[in-house]
């Protein structure tokens, strides 16, 4: 998401801080565009945005958002501060399914909260697998909504030129587990929930699967 704007609208990016900085304590700039602002909407309110701002959010499936939040952290992430490794020091000596239900347990609910803000918000809501299975439309609907400028043609060399294909080199579910772009597919966390992290994870976090639409009761399995 953020390479294609930053292809197409780099004039206008505020480059992102950690901690999202960039939004939160620096005076919000009129026609600028703020890309990784991982936020709660009640936390991008305080911030009193002038005027009418247009948002879209991207949100996933929380269970595959913790299968790539596990294998970032334990692997392909660049370390930045010594708590970041100190993580992946204690992922390291965890097997798979312990890893899992730790960062489900210690670091998921950050993921999770921010969905929930956004849900039921009055702004453009997508969903990372309709962007994965039409890049093309997602983004030029992105762009319409947002009133940000580009023909067909630019939007669809910037997509192509960012797609996971180009960026890895490889064919989506080929998997470089210390790549940044692991395997580019969705539904992976069929491959890895076992009936411990399922039940675990429905009392956890089931609520929200139906509440974002991606299930629609609590009997879903592997």
């Amino acid at each position: 998401m953020y390479a294609v704007l930053n292809e197409l609208v780099d004039h206008r990016i505020v480059r992102p801080e950690p901690n999202a900085d960039h939004v939160t304590k620096r005076p919000l700039v009129k026609s600028a565009v703020y890309p990784c602002t991982y936020l709660t909407r009640q936390r991008l309110n305080e911030t009193g945005p002038p005027g009418r701002l247009r948002i879209f959010i991207v949100i996933r499936d929380l269970r595959d958002t913790l299968i790539s939040q596990y294998f970032s952290v334990r692997y392909s992430h660049q370390i930045f501060n010594p708590g970041m490794q100190r993580l992946r020091d204690k992922l390291s000596k965890m097997d798979l399914t312990d890893g899992l239900i730790y960062l489900m347990q210690h670091r998921l609910f950050v993921s999770a909260t921010i969905q929930r803000s956004w849900i039921n918000s009055p702004y453009l809501l997508i969903k990372y697998e309709d962007l994965n299975r039409d890049e093309i439309g997602v983004f030029k609907k992105i762009f319409k909504y947002c009133n940000i400028q580009g023909t067909d043609g630019e939007i669809e060399n910037a997509v192509k030129s960012h797609s996971f294909t180009e960026r890895s080199g490889r064919k989506r579910g080929e998997e470089d587990i210390y790549s940044h772009h692991r395997k580019g597919i969705i539904g992976d966390w069929r491959n890895y929930f076992n009936e411990e992290l399922t039940i675990l994870f429905k009392k956890t976090f089931g609520d929200l699967l139906i509440e974002a639409g991606y299930e629609s009761d609590m009997q879903w399995k592997p």
